[in-house]
């Protein structure tokens, strides 16, 4: 037999100049048991309600609250709790070890401090602006680092109503950005003369990282994971990738796809390949050990001294990255041939299924873009036939360069 549920009309009462209603709870325990709690609740000053009928609808309206979440006490549950038991937890299992290592370190740099003191059920959208406006009141962050934290907040309440400890409007979706929180700085790639300078300064091993992060677009951990088997000499194929010490599929389903090697790209790593022996299997890039390359550390050890040596900035490994969505664009390459090569997801499946019409297309980019390359390699060649007594290579004319790239599309 299903017993009655019972309703809270909750106790009013005085108490040091301020109206407060009492009433009981189900609070989960730290063990899973579930026990009831006493609370109060202050609904207001005696000076701003003199009577209990004028307090009356705050009462009625809070109990009404109450008995609606009584049944879940995940509920009353401070958000601190919650998203340390539940949501963390949940986010470790299913989300990539990266993502839920950022996600726990945005909660506990940023929001934890800030509104982790509240009830689940309690917090509002004007709680979350005044949380936005300190982090920005107390951090250098953009706007796009402060969306990335309103999202990670609105994950967390999208997560709690599913799991029934939240009803109601996600109190995320209308908080604001300060309007205050400056821009994100400009990001940058390299060019096609830029990477040649580059590769021609770099020992064969971060040559053969940075010409495939700068030809097939592969990002950081997809370099420490691409495989020998993935490359047949004509075509890379991204089937996993690796943060720290933890294996994961590629980014999304579209990330696991595969991307053609121009023969620039065939020609070094066929070099490096030779110099490792010629290994059949195990990953492309390691340090003598089998075990995949720290390319941070490869980064700042070797790539960054030798990129800043010879007077160019260094963009980080993502650079390399917006290097070959810029590189074909630059050779006229179609927007979504681009998103192909980069293995960029999009919302739409109609979307998808249409880039796929494109495989060829991207082929014939890629061709373009080796076309090109080949035309740079031969202008420097030429060019060093003409060098000062002091033995330094004149500088490249960028017209000429600019010049080369228009010849190269038309």
């Amino acid at each position: 037999m299903t017993r009655p549920v019972r309703y809270q009309k909750g106790c009013l009462y005085q108490d040091n100049g301020a109206w407060f209603v009492r009433y009981r709870e189900s609070v989960r325990q730290k063990d899973g048991s579930i026990k009831l709690r006493r609370r109060a609740k202050r609904l207001g000053s005696l000076e701003s309600f003199p009577s209990a009928a004028h307090v009356e609808p705050l009462r009625v309206n809070f109990m009404q609250r109450i008995n609606h979440d009584r049944c879940d006490p995940d509920s009353s549950m401070t958000l601190a709790e919650f998203v340390d038991r539940c949501y963390l937890p949940w986010a470790e299992a299913e989300r990539r070890a990266s993502t839920s290592k950022g996600y726990q370190e945005i909660w506990e740099n940023h929001m934890s401090p800030r509104i982790g003191m509240l009830r689940v059920r309690d917090v509002r959208t004007v709680h979350v602006s005044r949380m936005l406006r300190a982090i920005a009141a107390e951090n250098d962050l953009a706007k796009n680092t402060l969306q990335h934290i309103k999202s990670v907040l609105s994950g967390i309440f999208t997560f709690a109503k599913n799991e029934g400890a939240f009803d109601g409007a996600n109190p995320v979706q209308g908080a604001l950005l300060p309007s205050k929180a400056r821009e994100a700085k400009e990001t940058f790639a390299y060019d096609l003369s830029q990477i040649l300078q580059i590769l021609d300064v770099l020992p064969l091993l971060p040559k053969a990282a940075v010409a495939t992060a700068s030809f097939v677009g592969l990002r950081e951990g997809e370099l420490r994971g691409v495989e020998w088997p993935d490359y047949n000499g004509t075509e890379m194929t991204v089937s996993r990738s690796i943060w720290k010490s933890v294996v994961n599929r590629p980014k999304t389903r579209a990330s696991q796809n595969s991307v053609p090697v121009i023969p620039a790209l065939a020609t070094i790593l066929d070099e490096y390949r030779m110099s490792m022996h010629n290994p059949k299997s195990g990953v492309i890039f390691h340090s003598g050990d089998g075990r995949p390359m720290a390319m941070d550390k490869l980064a700042q050890k070797v790539i960054r001294p030798a990129i800043e040596s010879i007077g160019l900035p260094w963009y980080g490994w993502h650079g390399f990255r917006r290097a070959i969505a810029s590189n074909l664009y630059a050779v006229g390459a179609d927007d979504k041939v681009v998103q192909r090569v980069l293995r960029h997801a999009k919302p739409h499946v109609t979307k998808e299924r249409y880039i796929k019409v494109f495989d060829p297309a991207v082929l014939e980019a890629m061709q373009r873009m080796q076309a090109t390359l080949e035309e740079l390699r031969r202008g420097q060649q030429k060019a060093s036939s003409f060098l000062p007594f002091d033995g330094k290579l004149l500088k490249q004319n960028a017209g000429e360069v600019a010049e080369r790239l228009k010849a190269a599309v038309c």
